[in-house]
């Protein structure tokens, strides 16, 4: 889905988990409408229990954004799914942790690394 021109999210399903990849420069306040889209289309999802956000080349995130994109996060939880962030820059890492936007526990280096984190399914 595309709503500015340096932003793209893309969303992978397999079994029972999801890994939403967002890509370009900058989540601000253009991007709003794609990250409620977003979160309709994992929440309309039932079945998943594990969501990755997998950040690739965001640098920054608005004000304006930060608001909807902490609501994504907190909607993904109470769905219940476990979620993880990776890939963050480490500006963007540390900005999210200190205003606590994000869980410490729920950061992965890489992908590879945060699918791996999540408890097998017995």
């Amino acid at each position: 889905m595309e709503d500015q021109k340096s932003f793209n999210y893309s969303i992978s399903h397999k079994n029972r988990m999801l890994v939403v990849s967002f890509s370009g420069e900058e989540m601000s306040a253009g991007v709003v409408p794609a990250l409620e889209a977003c979160r309709q289309e994992i929440l309309a999802k039932e079945e998943v229990k594990q969501v990755v956000f997998y950040f690739q080349n965001i640098d920054r995130i608005s004000t304006e954004a930060l608001s909807s994109f902490a609501q994504l996060q907190r909607d993904i939880r109470a769905k219940p799914a476990d979620l993880r962030l990776c890939s963050l820059k480490d500006s963007l890492r540390e900005k999210l942790l200190r205003m606590g936007i994000v869980r410490g526990l729920e950061v992965a280096e890489d992908l590879k690394t945060a699918l791996l984190s999540f408890p097998r399914a017995a």
